[in-house]
């Protein structure tokens, strides 16, 4: 007797099923050959994304942290926000930047915790300086210049040329300088730090206008109540009015080296304070002769 296998009869199993799937690829259309390969090719190049950046974590941001950004300060933004502006905290700087100017820039780590940036995002300071200075120009007119068009001409050289043009040339100087030559090793060799190690540039225009401040109150307030002795005709004169003009000129400076020495990514900021040494050169060949503060009110008033 011939055994015979048993095959079990379950309907349903045993009944023809067409093909689902695609045996060769002469069963696929022309369509479905095209979407194969564009998918195959999405995935691939994902999959190479993903693994481009598992294998070298950071390598993008890398070269973001190492290019320094020019960013438009966001304080022109809340310029037109009145309600934002806070002129409490802008007049504690203008007191403390005259008395104890390492104090102001101690309250920058603060700053940078809470607003994840180390410049001002608020213009009150611009505005109250600019303020300032209008005044000190309208005083000036009226004292040595009286008209309206020789007053308007004196505001706006005072604001826009005095402190903010050559504010912006100085930030510029300063923002490329710092950038390039005062970042520390460990700034330029971070990995995801633009935030962090990158010196803005509105940062640098905050420092001129921190620094400007104390050229205001000399050369703009005290020069114009001693103007009359600082112009005599002998050397007593010459010698304070110079004397007035290196100080503040210097004292410039020092505020400007607090600034970027604040920062601790900054390296060699001592550096900054170079110029007042040549200052001091040109201050001691003046005394001979050359009366700075009767030069410079002839350039403003002929």
């Amino acid at each position: 007797m011939t055994r015979r296998a048993f095959t079990p009869s379950i309907p349903g199993l045993n009944s023809p099923q067409p093909n689902i799937l695609p045996q060769t690829t002469d069963d696929l259309s022309i369509d479905d050959l095209a979407s194969y390969k564009s998918g195959r090719t999405m995935s691939s190049t994902g999959a190479s994304s993903r693994n481009g950046s598992s294998r070298f974590p950071g390598r993008s941001s890398r070269f973001t942290a190492s290019r320094p950004h020019f960013k438009i300060p966001i304080l022109i933004k809340r310029f037109f926000k009145p309600p934002t502006l806070d002129f409490e905290t802008a007049m504690w700087e203008i007191f403390y930047l005259i008395v104890s100017p390492k104090r102001v820039y101690k309250s920058l780590y603060y700053h940078k915790q809470t607003k994840n940036r180390w410049a001002r995002d608020d213009p009150s300071f611009v505005i109250l300086l600019s303020l300032f200075l209008t005044l000190s120009a309208v005083a000036w007119g009226i004292a040595y210049s009286p008209g309206v068009t020789s007053i308007l001409k004196l505001i706006l050289y005072m604001v826009l040329v005095d402190f903010f043009l050559t504010g912006v040339i100085i930030s510029t100087i300063c923002w490329v300088l710092v950038n390039k030559f005062f970042k520390s090793k460990a700034a330029h060799d971070s990995i995801g730090a633009v935030s962090e190690n990158d010196l803005e540039w509105a940062y640098c225009f905050d420092v001129h206008c921190n620094s400007f401040l104390v050229i205001w109150v000399a050369l703009y307030m005290v020069q114009f109540i001693l103007l009359p002795l600082l112009t005599m005709n002998n050397w007593i004169g010459l010698f304070l009015g110079n004397t007035l003009y290196f100080v503040s000129l210097s004292y410039y400076f020092v505020i400007t080296f607090y600034g970027y020495n604040a920062l601790p990514f900054l390296e060699h900021t001592q550096l900054i304070l170079f110029p007042i040494g040549v200052l001091a050169v040109f201050y001691v060949i003046s005394l001979f002769g050359f009366n700075v503060a009767k030069t410079m009110t002839n350039t403003y008033f002929t």
